[in-house]
């Protein structure tokens, strides 16, 4: 028996886990890992292997409501003993694959474990995270996958739930994708969605087959990734540093804190959006180390990253740990630092390499200049488009921030090359699955799509087998 006392404790040390209740076939006690505790009750089908939910409570933790959660249980446990039906009319017309897509994604939207809903919204994208959770599954619902008689369009969300040609609908989703080339990223996250939507129906008996289970996820591939030559970065992470000392126009707290977050995510490979969210009690100077929260990662992970005391002594840099109200290392009032790719771009303006975008954007604005984009003259209005066409070729050709990223897996690969550790194609996917152990990822391909391999470095690569060749024949000489 799981009792009250034992559940305050687990859920007062944060520690997640799932029991069942001896006491009570049938009962399943959770507590997230921000403490949050809910109970479920389900009963196995006979001769299935699936298993019918027939009610989940997220509970407080009281007395009564424990008390409560337990008597509902009882009786369901009783009934199921005589071989009563624990599913009432209303539940098991419920239980029905007539809903369609979009009917069955509101009521996944009330099925989900409370510590999903938690972290979605306690993610490092925060409210944002909810709105483009919103945004992609109107795409995913509103796509056209096929005309009915009266020629009328019918979308994936007007699809039946065990319909069996979901998986060439969705292959059709695709197909017009990569045709088109817009759309991709809502693709990815929607099928996504799609896929635990799935899953949650298969597990309530809502259907008998799962149409997505040996679909994979996937990502496309970027085509603007780069990588960026470390003459270039060398120039960056010198404007990061003026920016870091307040010099140059941009010399106050917000700035320093976005150029010392630049930096030390150049030097660590670290995602943006999980270092801007650092707490400085999660950054441990004995050992040089900080760990990052699982509901502030993008993979719902706990990273931990090492790194030198060069990099230790640059962390003591922020003006922050001269703020006692304020909890986070690079930003201020206990709020993240916002509008980055904007410090980003303006860094790159002051590095010079790659035009100057500030110029095009005060050219911009200044059409606008106290009206509206509907006031202007037919030769204004093409004016202004052609400056923003040339805004969006220029951003696109730079480097990314997330080409930070890019160019730290490129350079691990480019000095093991240079130290003559990569002699075949083994050797560099064993070095990926290192880096990749540094920058989070979950397998060696992801690695090696950020790592970009020059002809220098293939080069490098034979003139190493090459010499490892001499070497075994000199020795077997």
């Amino acid at each position: 028996m799981i009792t009250l006392k034992k559940l305050q404790s687990l859920s007062k040390e944060n520690r997640q886990t799932k029991v069942s209740d001896k006491s009570i076939v049938g009962l399943v006690w959770k507590i997230s890992a921000l403490g949050q505790v809910s109970a479920s009750y389900r009963l196995r089908k006979t001769g299935h292997k699936t298993i019918d939910k027939v009610f989940r409570r997220n509970m407080p933790l009281n007395a009564d409501a424990y008390n409560n959660v337990r008597e509902e249980a009882l009786s369901l446990m009783l009934k199921a003993a005589k071989g009563e039906n624990l599913f009432n009319e209303e539940s098991r017309q419920s239980l029905s694959g007539d809903y369609t897509l979009a009917e069955y994604n509101l009521i996944y939207h009330q099925d989900r474990p409370i510590e999903q809903m938690v972290k979605d919204r306690l993610s490092t994208k925060k409210g944002n995270s909810v709105k483009r959770d919103v945004q992609v599954e109107k795409w995913i619902f509103s796509r056209p996958v096929e005309f009915a008689s009266d020629s009328k369009i019918i979308t994936l969300g007007e699809i039946c739930l065990n319909d069996e040609s979901i998986p060439r609908k969705i292959d059709h989703i695709l197909n017009e994708v990569a045709r088109t080339g817009q759309g991709k990223e809502n693709f990815r996250k929607g099928l996504a969605h799609l896929k635990r939507m799935f899953a949650n129906a298969r597990r309530n008996g809502v259907i008998d087959v799962d149409p997505l289970e040996d679909v994979e996820a996937f990502t496309f591939k970027s085509t603007r990734a780069k990588d960026i030559p470390p003459a270039e970065l060398l120039l960056i992470l010198r404007e990061c540093r003026a920016l870091a000392k307040g010099e140059g126009r941009y010399g106050n707290d917000k700035w320093k804190r976005l150029g010392l977050l630049f930096e030390i995510k150049i030097m660590l490979g670290c995602r943006l959006n999980e270092l801007n969210t650092l707490r400085k009690d999660q950054i441990n100077f004995v050992n040089n180390t900080f760990e990052i929260d699982e509901l502030d990662t993008k993979t719902g992970k706990r990273y931990r990253f090492a790194f030198p005391q060069e990099v230790a002594e640059l962390f003591k840099t922020s003006p922050a740990w001269d703020e006692p109200s304020n909890s986070l290392v690079f930003g201020i009032n206990n709020k993240s630092a916002e509008k980055y790719d904007e410090t980003w771009h303006k860094l790159l303006d002051s590095v010079g390499l790659w035009g100057h975008l500030g110029d095009l954007i005060l050219k911009k604005k200044a059409f606008l200049k106290n009206r509206n984009k509907s006031d202007l003259s037919h030769n204004e209005l093409t004016h202004y488009e052609a400056i923003a066409k040339e805004i969006k070729q220029l951003k696109e050709s730079r480097p990314r921030g997330h080409d930070t990223r890019h160019a730290f897996a490129t350079s691990e690969m480019r000095s093991a090359i240079e130290n003559g550790v990569v002699i075949s194609e083994k050797d560099m996917n064993q070095i990926a699955a290192n880096t990749g152990k540094g920058l989070q990822h979950s397998s060696v391909e992801m690695t090696m799509h950020y790592t970009h391999v020059d002809d220098e470095m293939k080069r490098g690569m034979v003139s190493n087998r090459l010499n490892t060749l001499k070497q075994l024949s000199g020795s077997a000489k």
